[in-house]
């Protein structure tokens, strides 16, 4: 749970649309560990990891940082 992620994209539930930059500057340009996502409100599950903004459910596609 301490390794550190990068979250490379933010989309729609259905994947069909990127999120609006308000959103995306949530995560923009830093590094997280698990832990630290789900203080910001990320849900991470066997799925994936979704956040809550907007009345609408966001996939955050997530990358090791190496």
């Amino acid at each position: 749970m301490l390794e550190p992620y990068r979250v490379v994209e933010v989309l729609s539930a259905d994947g069909s649309e990127f999120a609006p930059p308000e959103i995306t500057a949530h995560f923009e340009g830093r590094l997280f560990t698990l832990n630290q996502l789900e203080q910001r409100g990320v849900r991470i599950t066997g799925a994936g990891a979704w956040f809550l903004a907007n009345a609408q459910d966001w996939q955050l596609k997530l990358e090791p940082a190496v």
